[in-house]
């Protein structure tokens, strides 16, 4: 499993956000595929879910 984290604003104040998030996935994928083997490709699920800056923290602090 790997967890990776995405801001709200992001997804939210961006017009591209849909291409912006459709490259992320594409590139998740193919890290993994090229990491596990592209075996796994076609299970490998990335899903992208909106935090809150209350809720997001970096190296364990919430930042400012």
């Amino acid at each position: 499993m790997t967890v990776g984290g995405i801001g709200g604003a992001v997804q939210d104040a961006r017009p591209d956000a849909a291409e912006i998030g459709g490259r992320l996935g594409s590139g998740l994928t193919g890290a993994i595929a090229r990491v596990v083997g592209d075996d796994l490709r076609a299970r490998t699920m990335v899903e992208l879910v909106a935090s809150p800056p209350e809720r997001t923290f970096v190296g364990g602090v919430l930042p400012d």
